[in-house]
């Protein structure tokens, strides 16, 4: 039996067009149908071993936007310091103008209840599952941002306490140091 899933309000507020995310072009509906046919396929997320927690679901790239800009020297960097939510620390952000990679793969993240109440966190609904993410891009396991990974590793405010491998922060960090997230409004 699948069990309830919704939105986040932290997901709907950030992965939607003008933001420099992913996002998926349709309805919200239409991405949690999606991702209950997908249901039974899901795989735990980045640094977890087990579906108790934090799940991946890969869904078809098709109607995903990517968030991935892969630059050079000549790519147009805009930098700023910014929150992610107000409660959380801030910190230095940079985005590319340029076309955005082709979305070739896509995945949601969601959190049970229970990990979304972790770190002082808070629930949007009453679902037992909420959508928290939206990742399209080139590879079907894009690392995570490694400022991501360390808010997470750190426990600090809006991070969801897991540990990452020496390996999986290195991989992380040589991915994103060719790319940046897609400036807003490309």
């Amino acid at each position: 039996m699948t069990p309830s899933i919704g939105w986040s309000d932290f997901a709907r507020e950030r992965y939607r067009p003008g933001q420099g995310r992913s996002y998926f072009a349709g309805t919200e509906a239409e991405l949690v149908a999606l991702v209950r046919a997908q249901w039974d396929a899901r795989r735990p997320g980045a640094g977890r071993a087990d579906l108790a927690k934090v799940v991946v679901v890969d869904l078809p790239p098709e109607r995903f936007v990517g968030a991935t800009v892969r630059v050079d020297e000549t790519t147009p960097l805009r930098a700023r310091f910014t929150r992610r939510q107000p409660e959380e620390d801030g910190f230095v952000e940079v985005r590319a103008r340029g076309p955005r990679e082709p979305a070739r793969y896509a995945m949601v993240v969601l959190y049970s209840a229970a990990a979304l109440l972790e770190n002082d966190g808070r629930r949007s609904g009453d679902c037992d599952w909420e959508i928290v993410s939206i990742q399209a891009g080139p590879l079907r396991d894009e690392p995570m941002r490694p400022l991501t990974m360390a808010r997470n590793f750190l426990g600090k405010p809006g991070g969801t306490p897991c540990r990452y491998t020496a390996e999986q922060f290195a991989e992380a960090v040589w991915y994103w140091s060719a790319r940046a997230g897609a400036d807003e409004g490309d």
